[in-house]
């Protein structure tokens, strides 16, 4: 593998979080040595059992050392800890800290093991790559101020973002608005192809100039400004030990395609977002199905698509037209959106909204796959980036008003081209596995 990467510059297909370059170049300047453990951090929020107050948080951690194929099997899977609910953490750094004071002691020390091929000792130490969570749970353990911040990406590329009028969170809304003037938010449009990569560097810069406020509010004006609003947990493990923030901070596949993208189209389709005065739902000519008799309709085409799918789908999909919000679990939604809903949204979404939902199918298809090929990463991210500017601009038509549907999954979308080619398929690095080990212990 490192041959073609020195000889090509690049490798031919990507299929390992080991493929990516930053594992590459952290393994190539000595800071991961062949004895190393490599882990991945993954934390979230788990209901343990059906229809109860049973909410809790399970973090876990994944060990790369195993090939794909093993790693993600259940005996193979470290569970970290457990923080009780009902409710969600005040702190979670409290939590966390005892298995990081761990952590960092094996980075310091070493775990000593026996090698039963070499028949020796081995002194391994512990190297972290990746931090995954879903949107609220990555702005507990990277400190950024979280999606509906000014600088709100969770992978800190610096863009900013406008506000309504009136309102407080900020949305990635990359064209500026038709009589657009609000403070701090006027600025011209970007381009969408020059976003700037995240630096661990300017990561560093903007959080000493943030620790260094000298009042309330210089640290809030500088929270604003930097998109940060504390040092990370994270921060205080062995920097040679870890690829740092931003860097270290995945994209969580699973949430973005499965539920974020999911949620902002079906709520679009069927008229569900905020309307705000004077606009009016019946204007929206994306809307198809707020109309009862055409919701109901496609959901019962839903439920009627089992008859035509092989078992080795598992979970079949149910009408979501009466299960959408009582309990359509992540991989009914991912077949949804992206098998059956191409077929079944046919004629029924305007064909410029429909053309631009392909766009999306066919990008995440292709950034779902467990081997994705170098060829195909320029197909990706003309697909992505064609899709988001191109959602701006139909969906929000310069008007402020509508600048709110433009969600930060929409973002991250533009940002997985970067994550594969610095680490790896992104399902290779899913929070599938922590929505397995739910049930696993649950079970």
């Amino acid at each position: 593998m490192l041959s073609e990467f020195h000889s090509k510059g690049c490798l031919a297909e990507y299929s390992d979080a080991l493929h990516g370059t930053d594992l590459i170049d952290a393994f190539e300047d000595g800071r991961i040595e062949e004895d190393n453990i490599v882990l991945m951090f993954s934390i979230d929020g788990a209901q343990l059992y059906a229809k109860k107050a049973s909410a809790c948080w399970i973090y876990i951690w994944v060990l790369f050392n195993l090939p794909p194929s093993l790693r993600y099997k259940k005996s193979f899977v470290f569970i970290g800890g457990f923080i009780p609910g009902p409710n969600n953490p005040k702190n979670i750094d409290s939590f966390l800290l005892p298995g990081l004071q761990h952590l960092v002691s094996l980075q310091k020390e070493g775990l000593q093991i026996w090698d039963g091929a070499l028949e020796r000792k081995l002194r391994s130490k512990v190297f972290l790559t990746l931090l995954t969570a879903d949107g609220p749970g990555m702005m507990h353990i990277t400190g950024f101020v979280g999606y509906h911040g000014k600088h709100g990406c969770c992978l800190y590329c610096g863009m900013p973002g406008r506000r309504e009028e009136h309102g407080k969170h900020y949305f990635p809304a990359i064209l500026k608005p038709t009589n657009y003037s609000v403070e701090g938010c006027a600025h011209d449009d970007i381009d969408i192809k020059n976003l700037l990569m995240p630096s661990c560097e300017q990561y560093h810069q903007n959080l000493r100039y943030l620790l260094a406020s000298p009042s309330e509010t210089q640290y809030r004006a500088r929270h604003l400004a930097t998109g940060i609003s504390k040092p990370s947990v994270f921060s205080g493990l062995v920097p040679s030990a870890t690829l740092g923030l931003p860097s270290s901070a995945g994209s969580n596949i699973m949430h973005l395609a499965a539920l974020n993208i999911l949620d902002l189209m079906i709520s679009l389709w069927h008229g569900m977002m905020d309307c705000t005065k004077p606009d009016n739902r019946s204007t929206w000519t994306w809307a198809v199905l707020q109309r009862r008799n055409v919701w109901h309709e496609h959901g019962s085409a839903v439920a009627g698509a089992l008859h035509y799918l092989p078992s080795s789908f598992d979970r079949p999909p149910r009408n979501i037209a009466e299960k959408l919000t009582s309990g359509y679990k992540a991989w009914e939604f991912l077949l949804y959106l992206y098998g059956l809903g191409p077929g079944l949204l046919y004629n029924v979404l305007p064909e410029e909204y429909y053309m631009n939902y392909c766009k999306l199918v066919y990008g995440v298809h292709l950034m779902n796959q467990h081997r994705i090929m170098h060829d195909n990463l320029c197909q990706v991210y003309l697909a992505l980036t064609s899709f988001a500017q191109e959602f701006k601009i139909i969906y929000c038509q310069h008007l402020s008003t509508w600048i709110h549907f433009v969600w930060p999954c929409i973002h991250s979308l533009v940002h997985l081209l970067h994550e594969v080619i610095c680490l790896g398929p992104p399902i290779c690095s899913s929070q599938w596995t922590l929505e397995c080990a739910h049930y696993w212990e649950s079970g």
